[in-house]
């Protein structure tokens, strides 16, 4: 098991980035919400990862905060939530937000995310609940209701696909990552692809 990655950043993709560590790139999935984050090429890297291997095939997954790997770690517990599923919902919901709804038993939060049906979302709440309490307990943070005003924000393929759309235009990804972003992460943020692209490149062009 990778625990984690120590390099520099080299290449950032829509979903994915590419450290360099001792002149080995390795290619890590992460959430949109935290790639924007990312310094720039060149730039030190530590992410925090988790391996998997399927079929002939060997995914990383990668977090700038143990707490975010370890909430998508408690996902994959879940029966029905695979790797890509928990990048959905950690793309769509803040993990402090996550924490506190799973807490609350609040199931609301997560049928927002885009492949959360109603029966995932409530299994979720019912596996994780005590250990979303337990863990906001140890981070001495107290566990309770879901803080409200909540964001809403696309499901993690759209967003990439919105980032990859303003790229084609000639945008950088970094540039169009925190457009999409910036779009996506108020109140009332749109879920259509289209409406996504469209108030991206207003922001973009008022820059």
């Amino acid at each position: 098991m990778i625990g984690f990655l120590r390099g520099k950043v080299a290449v950032i993709h829509a979903d994915r980035v590419i450290v360099e560590v001792n002149g080995i790139g390795y290619q890590v999935q992460m959430p949109l919400s935290q790639l924007d984050r990312l310094p720039g090429p060149g730039e030190p890297l530590l992410v925090h990862t988790h391996l998997i291997h399927k079929d002939d095939s060997i995914y990383l997954y990668g977090f700038l905060e143990e707490r975010a790997l370890d909430i998508f770690r408690m996902l994959l517990g879940v029966s029905g939530v695979g790797p890509r599923l928990a990048l959905n919902i950690l793309s769509t919901v803040p993990v402090d937000e996550l924490l506190a709804s799973i807490s609350a038993g609040d199931a609301s939060r997560l049928k927002a995310v885009h492949g959360v049906g109603k029966k995932t979302a409530a299994r979720i709440c019912v596996d994780l609940k005590e250990k979303a309490a337990k863990y906001i307990s140890m981070m001495g943070e107290p566990a309770g209701e879901a803080p409200a005003g909540s964001r809403c924000i696309a499901d993690q393929k759209v967003l990439e696909d919105a980032v990859s759309a303003l790229s084609n235009l000639g945008y950088r990804p970094s540039e169009a990552r925190k457009a999409v972003m910036d779009v996506t992460e108020k109140g009332d943020g749109p879920d259509c692809l289209d409406s996504i692209i469209k108030k991206a490149l207003r922001k973009l062009c008022r820059a």
